[in-house]
């Protein structure tokens, strides 16, 4: 994001890094999609699993936006190659509970890594301003 000396930003850039952000939050959930496609056929059957990291990363590349897209695309992948029945397009009831619960668990977690993003940011804040402050007394303490 570029900062001009007004406060204001450029909207085109903005706009650019967003769409940064949702292209590499989709490119790590096709990848969590590659390994549960591998793992199922291999027998290994958890549909689910692989794909928390995929919403742990879109939280931490972009925020809360970045884990709703994350959680949308997971969700659209186990519906589309996991959980359909055979030519329906829908899922059974037990798997649509459990797609509910997954996007619940989802979201939480995301809600909480976001949080504590966030209070991070913000402790960086208050560091920079303290050092500012300490810096300015150590100053006064040695000026004559």
């Amino acid at each position: 994001m570029v900062d001009h000396e007004d406060g204001s930003t450029e909207p085109g850039v903005i706009m650019a890094d967003s769409v940064i952000e949702i292209a590499a939050t989709a490119i790590v959930v096709a990848l969590c999609l590659a390994v549960d496609i591998a793992l199922d056929s291999i027998g290994i059957k958890t549909p689910y699993l692989p794909f928390l990291p995929g919403v742990v990363a879109g939280t931490v590349i972009a925020g809360f936006g970045g884990a709703l897209w994350a959680t949308l695309l997971s969700a659209l992948g186990l519906w589309f190659f996991f959980l359909t029945s055979e030519g329906s397009g829908l899922p059974g009831i037990c798997d649509f509970a459990h797609l509910c619960v997954f996007i619940g668990i989802a979201l939480f977690t995301a809600w909480v890594i976001d949080g504590l993003r966030r209070s991070n940011a913000e402790l960086v804040r208050d560091n920079v301003v303290l050092g500012c402050k300490i810096s300015t007394l150590l100053h006064r303490v040695r000026a004559p």
